[in-house]
């Protein structure tokens, strides 16, 4: 199955021409669940694993499922369920002034636990976890990809459950040669029990396709760019950020579409990393669709309206609605409260935007997972960043 990402509706190089030497090449991967081989590229698929090499775990500190006994350990284990309980409840009202502080607070308790438990339970911690495959890239598939020497597999397998200090998988790196690998061993089978389900890829077949892209917004090099892109913007019907510039989904190489600030590392040796891979949750969002979803996915994708209100206490959410419906403001309320009728705005969407035969993960909250390699050191370390909404 192939894919076609439609022209950019403008030509920034044309009309920023200081971005024409900023441009940069992305392998879309447009993941697609269907059966695959050891002997293919794929995202979430089995690997060519030697059968002489016990399949990798990770020992790292992992979530725990045991309570904790401590009176301070109870204390925060029940405050955390009165927390996720409310976060619950304000679930459908977008922009309550409650959810900030609650999600801050959420996370600070997580933290807590964890740091307790591992005093609670030091003589007996978490079991080690089987690793599981998230990608493999040949060679012959992705040469833009830096290959060791005498190396033509790409093999990223990553912990399937959340890791400090993103709260995401932990994934590790191997640079293979498929010749040396005369005998396949099996994967072990995850532990679901302790693993996050989320983080469970599903096997994906690939359709690799070269796009040109540019840099994200905030990896423009000056205030003065972004202010004369702004002011581009301003009456326009495309964004820089969300049609234009970046592509969002799985990729590999080119700009990374951040979900929030740019943070490019260095290895230990002072070398800026290169983006190796983005592992989305979703391959397009409500408003990049337009620009950046497939010719061919938009001609089997339900569309809707959405539409986002206010509501009478100063919450503001939204619903969906089919195409040919009308929102009448005056008599939709939402738990008795009422809709302030000029704060209604209405978007043609897709029904969903992350179909359900894609990776079918959820990193984070709708975010990505970041790799990135250092293409001049042989041994090519690897970084992560995970970032979410």
């Amino acid at each position: 199955m192939g894919f076609t990402t439609p022209g950019r509706p403008v030509d920034l190089g044309a009309l920023f021409p200081e971005l024409a030497g900023l441009a940069r090449t992305t392998v879309r991967l447009h993941p697609w669940q269907s059966a695959v081989t050891v002997r293919e590229s794929s995202l979430g698929g089995p690997v060519l694993w030697p059968a002489e090499e016990a399949w990798p775990v990770c020992s790292a500190d992992h979530p725990d499922p045991r309570p904790l006994t401590s009176t301070r350990g109870r204390e925060l284990q029940r405050r955390l369920k009165e927390v996720r309980a409310r976060m619950y409840e304000l679930s459908g009202a977008i922009g309550h002034p409650e959810s900030s502080s609650l999600s801050r607070e959420f996370t600070r308790l997580e933290t807590d636990i964890r740091v307790l438990r591992r005093t609670e339970f030091a003589d007996g911690p978490a079991m080690s976890l089987p690793m599981v495959p998230i990608a493999q890239f040949y060679a012959r598939d992705f040469p833009e990809l830096p290959f060791p020497e005498a190396a033509d597999v790409c093999q990223i397998l990553w912990c399937p459950t959340e890791h400090e200090p993103y709260y995401s998988p932990r994934p590790v790196v191997w640079w293979r040669d498929s010749a040396s690998v005369t005998a396949v061993g099996a994967a072990t089978e995850p532990d679901r029990a302790l693993s996050d389900e989320d983080s469970l890829p599903a096997a994906c077949r690939i359709s690799p396709e070269r796009v040109v892209e540019f840099p994200h917004w905030l990896d423009l090099p000056s205030d003065q760019m972004r202010e004369r892109v702004a002011e581009w913007e301003e009456g326009q019907d495309w964004s820089y950020g969300e049609h234009l510039s970046t592509a969002p989904g799985s990729k590999i190489g080119g700009w990374i579409n951040w979900v929030q600030d740019p943070r490019w590392p260095e290895c230990d040796r002072g070398h800026r990393m290169d983006h190796l891979l983005t592992v989305a949750t979703a391959e397009w969002g409500n408003t990049s669709w337009r620009t950046w979803m497939p010719l061919e996915e938009r001609a089997r994708t339900d569309f809707v309206k959405q539409v986002r209100f206010e509501l009478a206490d100063g919450c503001t959410t939204s619903t969906t609605i089919g195409l040919g419906e009308h929102f009448d403001a005056a008599i939709h309320t939402i738990q008795g409260r009422a809709v302030v009728s000029e704060s209604v705005q209405e978007s043609v969407i897709p029904a969903d935007s992350a179909h359900p035969d894609r990776l079918d993960l959820m990193i984070g909250d709708v975010g990505d997972l970041y790799l990135f390699v250092c293409p001049t050191c042989p041994d090519r370390p690897i970084s992560v960043e995970s970032q979410c909404s």
